[in-house]
């Protein structure tokens, strides 16, 4: 008997499982965020510390006069903990009771459920800002660079994994 297509069979069976494996990322991608304003906006860049006092409550309005609004999606999501972290400066898991709190008085931080959400209510929002996935990006924004950097720049602050 002649054990060739035995042979042959397992090696299909082992490059095929080789292929599996290695094509499987061994590290979540990181995921990029961008801090977008409307096309409209005046706005061109931002410090991390201002914007961090902005989504605090501590500074209220821009120069400009108009109301401070950070649009977000959900501050629980795994990809939002670094961002959470350094806008809110709160653990990740206390972000919503925070976000209650900086909300008593007015409406500071929206939480919206879709990207497409997110980026209609920036536009819609005078003085409104968002963070959002690069990827989501349309053109009825523009991003913002924080700390003089872009979200694809070296030492940019807002990304996760």
């Amino acid at each position: 008997m002649d054990g060739r297509p035995i042979m042959r069979l397992l090696q299909f069976v082992f490059a095929a499982s080789l292929v599996a494996v290695c094509t499987v990322p061994l590290f979540p991608a990181m995921k990029k965020w961008a801090v977008i304003a409307p096309t409209a906006s005046k706005l061109q860049d931002l410090s991390l510390t201002q914007l961090a006092q902005f989504c605090k409550g501590s500074q209220k309005s821009w120069p400009d006069g108009k109301t401070f609004t950070l649009v977000i999606q959900d501050p629980d999501s795994p990809e939002m903990r670094p961002a959470t972290l350094a806008l809110f400066g709160v653990a990740p898991e206390e972000a919503k009771a925070f976000i209650g709190k900086v909300n008593q008085s007015r409406e500071v931080i929206k939480i919206v459920h879709s990207d497409e959400d997110l980026l209609r209510t920036v536009v819609a929002t005078p003085g409104a800002v968002g963070l959002i996935d690069v990827y989501a990006i349309n053109s009825s924004v523009k991003v913002l660079r924080i700390d003089g950097k872009l979200p694809f720049d070296t030492g940019y602050v807002l990304k996760s994994n």
